[in-house]
């Protein structure tokens, strides 16, 4: 069975892609230089899972143009160097199987505290029944590595940033995408160090453990995913490369 707790944190750590290409010596606010997202290739230990690898195809201007897991695939065309319109399979890039697992392990229902960085640091998670009604809390504790999140310029690249960046979280102005308006919200700064789920009464269910490995940009080539939780261990290995 695939285990919920990575599924959570690969959600977060993957909701915020990272861009650059070879030629390209830009940097970021805080100096690390940008990089773009490649491929994503991940192996786990469950025997259930065979193993994907996300990869994200560009033009010579550093779009996005398409993004496929190998079974489905996004394509992105702009107007005016504006996203307008994702065709195919629409949530590739936004972390498809990463994000739709995790949903169906626990619903966020919102972001209770955000660290200094802007990180959403304290959630709140429900799962549901078959009839759509809610039947258990958690509250998920996150903690983040200082390195910059590694996929958030890859999201810029495809346009999905500057969409984010019009999104208003004020929920009394004009009705929005909840999913747009719960992505804003989620959206990490920092790469996730760890993700602990608990119940409302304070005991720990799960967690998951992240170990990465960086280049010389504070970028990770490799990151460990190790779940623990209700008797059952889970260890998840993602390989990373960059354009």
């Amino acid at each position: 069975m695939k285990n919920k707790f990575f599924s959570a944190l690969a959600a977060f750590s993957l909701l915020a892609l990272a861009s650059c290409s070879d030629d390209d010596s830009s940097s970021t606010i805080d100096g690390s230089a940008k990089m773009y997202i490649k491929t994503v290739s991940v192996v786990s230990s469950d025997d259930n899972f065979e193993g994907s690898t996300l990869t994200v195809n560009y033009d010579g201007e550093g779009k996005v143009t398409s993004a496929t897991d190998g079974d489905e695939t996004s394509y992105f065309a702009y107007q005016n160097g504006n996203l307008q319109n994702i065709s195919g399979a629409s949530d590739v890039l936004a972390v498809a199987d990463f994000t739709n697992s995790a949903q169906d392990a626990y619903e966020v229902g919102e972001v209770l505290d955000y660290d200094n960085n802007g990180n959403p640091v304290k959630l709140r998670l429900f799962e549901r029944d078959y009839d759509g009604s809610i039947y258990e809390e958690y509250v998920g504790e996150l903690t983040y590595e200082d390195k910059p999140n590694l996929f958030y310029y890859t999201l810029e690249a495809a346009g999905i940033i500057d969409v984010l960046n019009d999104v208003e979280l004020n929920f009394s102005a004009t009705p929005q995408s909840q999913e747009l308006v719960k992505a804003k919200m989620l959206l990490p700064v920092n790469n996730p160090k760890k993700l602990v789920i608990k119940y409302t009464n304070g005991e720990v269910k799960g967690q998951v453990v992240a170990d990465y490995v960086y280049n010389s940009d504070n970028y990770p080539t490799s990151a460990t995913f190790t779940s623990s939780g209700e008797g059952d261990t889970e260890i998840t290995t993602i390989v990373y490369t960059y354009k």
